[in-house]
């Protein structure tokens, strides 16, 4: 092999210069700056939960406050009673109470087990009534504590198109409500 030129030398040499510069880059600086910003990722996401959590700490008085309004208003938003038969009871009383003050004539009452959520009871209520009085009900019964909730609602009128002219409507209306049981004393 022949000797490198002068020249020839310089090339290697820069070459093994920026060889060596790279891995010192690499090996050296590269991993502590890469640390430097992922420090200061992890502070910004530490005073972010930071704030977060100071707002939370704020909010604690006001969500105090609303949870005892919740507490005080629980009752106009759910039947309380000793066994889910009383309030099952009390809900056919308060159905059949309301169609018949707007003028109705209740045939039947009962409860309704299937497709109801754990915590709410449902009845169900057959009546003949007319459709001013039917939309009266409704919304007594949407608007008065305790507030329940209409979910379904059939309406009938075949005795009007046998006859020919107006009479009362065949109605079922199912309701429901959240039930809690009451503490025993």
């Amino acid at each position: 092999m022949r000797p490198l030129a002068p020249r020839e030398r310089r090339i290697v040499a820069l070459g093994l210069l920026a060889t060596a510069t790279a891995a010192v880059w690499l090996l050296v600086f590269a991993p502590l700056l890469g640390g430097f910003q992922a420090r200061t990722e992890r502070r910004q996401q530490l005073i972010a939960r930071y704030q977060a959590d100071q707002r939370l700490l704020a909010s604690i008085p006001a969500l105090r406050a609303e949870a005892s309004a919740q507490r005080r208003s629980a009752g106009l938003f759910q039947i309380t009673a000793p066994t889910r038969a009383l309030a099952s009871d009390a809900l056919k009383r308060r159905l059949t109470a309301t169609l018949t003050e707007a003028g109705g004539v209740v045939n039947a009452v009962q409860d309704v087990q299937a497709d109801i959520p754990p915590g709410w009871i449902s009845v169900r209520a057959d009546a003949l009534i007319n459709l001013t009085q039917v939309a009266k009900s409704i919304r007594s019964l949407e608007n008065e504590a305790p507030y329940v909730v209409v979910d379904y609602a059939s309406i009938g009128a075949d005795s009007a198109l046998h006859s020919g002219h107006s009479a009362p409507l065949d109605i079922r209306l199912q309701i429901s409500a959240a039930f809690h049981p009451a503490s025993p004393r």
